[in-house]
């Protein structure tokens, strides 16, 4: 374990060792730079990238977009059972065939 004493500019795994090899990296970049013709105008502006939204991901947007209560079908219903005609054996009927169908498969 007392090799930690052995890591440093001798092995070039120094800090001083890796600063000097990124001032190396950004002056070969900046060589490099000034050596090619620059464009005129951004890369992104000439149209070579593109992003399409697929129909999926349009959709959950539009679903997201959505409030979380629905507060007209809350103010329907609860008007309906003040009413009494929100339970209705047509609505009964309809709720047993349902469950059949999920019961059954």
């Amino acid at each position: 374990m007392n090799d930690i004493g052995h890591v440093g500019l001798t092995h070039g795994l120094g800090a001083a060792g890796a600063a000097h090899r990124v001032n190396e990296a950004a002056a070969a970049y900046r060589t490099s730079a000034q050596s090619e013709i620059a464009p005129s105008a951004p890369r992104w502006a000439e149209g070579r990238d593109r992003v399409e939204l697929s129909d999926h991901a349009r959709h959950l947007d539009a679903v997201r977009a959505l409030p979380d209560v629905r507060m007209a079908k809350i103010e329907a219903i609860k008007q309906a059972i003040a009413s009494g005609t929100y339970e209705s054996p047509e609505k009964l009927q309809s709720a047993i065939d349902g469950l059949l169908r999920d019961v059954n498969g």
